[in-house]
């Protein structure tokens, strides 16, 4: 039977809400798991109040617990942490969700049967009081695609559709990913990333976690939650883009025929970076040609652009939802 360890950055928490998540995990039916806790607070004082609540509730299984001397973010510590696993698989854990007894089970029994190197699940939302905001994700993002199986990688140079808690993965494949590009990817997209270049990734489309949306999680469910204008939208999102593919067309962890496809995207959102420069006949031809690769962003942003300011920041405003 394979092992898992399950991995914790933990950073100020609500204790009530990791009160919760521990008992969750402890609960967990699979029986060759292991907790490794990282405290990324740098402070002594809440490190030994979080090993005290580790020792308290976390009775079934071995735990380890380490910390950060200083704070270095959650992309950082879930690195670290990944350096500290020692099982076959990682599940990746954050300090205010619940989880369903039977996940690891079920996701390490999908990634087996699969042979993938991620297998990830869906999740229904709660509140701060634990009532249910939504049964799916998709509830929330009405635009999300769960996908699996393999070739994925053009698809996930765009977008995620693995939510971090909800995976689970090689352990060898997320050691490989190291380091983790935290200037442009969150941990789990990076991971989904990286891993769709080297085998197949599986699907459990049943909600085997209760994601907790609170005012104080670092990860919402806005889109584009800091673009608020199309002077935004240009400067914090089609430029941050530019910069983020021309670093992956410089990552050595990508061969060159995932090169190939990264310097595509580039190219295309050079083009989009254009018409948003430039508006004109040419360059709003140009993204009209580009429209069956995708056709909603290509509308959304033609649209914003040629709408006037006050009518363009209502759109934004409605797609954010």
């Amino acid at each position: 039977m394979k092992t898992v360890d399950i991995v914790l950055a933990t950073y100020k928490p609500n204790i009530i809400f990791l009160k919760k998540l521990l008992k969750s995990l402890n609960s967990q039916t699979y029986p060759k798991i292991k907790l490794i806790v990282r405290d990324d607070s740098g402070n002594k004082e809440e490190f030994e109040k979080i090993s005290t609540l580790i020792k308290e509730h976390i009775t079934n299984f071995e735990y380890n617990i380490f910390k950060n001397n200083i704070n270095v973010g959650s992309n950082k510590t879930f690195e670290n942490l990944t350096k500290d696993a020692t099982a076959d698989y990682i599940a990746y854990c954050d300090q205010d969700d619940i989880w369903e007894k039977d996940k690891i089970t079920k996701l390490v029994n999908s990634a087996e049967e699969k042979n993938a190197v991620i297998s990830y699940s869906d999740l229904s939302v709660i509140d701060k009081d634990d009532n249910i905001m939504a049964t799916s994700f998709k509830d929330i993002h009405k635009r999300l695609k769960h996908v699996e199986g393999n070739f994925l990688f053009k698809y996930f140079l765009r977008r995620n559709s693995i939510t971090g808690c909800t995976m689970l993965i090689k352990s060898g494949i997320a050691k490989r990913a190291i380091p983790f590009c935290s200037d442009y990817y969150v941990h789990d997209h990076w991971l989904a990333l990286f891993s769709s270049t080297v085998g197949e990734i599986s699907y459990v489309p049943e909600p085997l976690i209760k994601y907790r949306i609170h005012e104080g999680n670092q990860i919402g469910a806005d889109m584009l939650s800091d673009i608020e204008s199309k002077e935004d939208y240009y400067k914090k999102k089609l430029l941050m883009e530019r910069k983020k593919f021309s670093y992956l067309l410089n990552n050595n962890k990508f061969d060159n025929n995932y090169k190939v496809t990264i310097n595509n995207i580039l190219n295309w959102t050079e083009e989009r970076i254009s018409f948003f420069e430039k508006k004109n006949i040419s360059t709003t031809f140009s993204m009209l040609t580009k429209i069956k690769d995708d056709h909603q962003l290509i509308l959304f942003e033609i649209a914003i652009n040629y709408l006037p300011n006050r009518i363009s920041k209502k759109l934004i405003k409605k797609v954010k939802k």
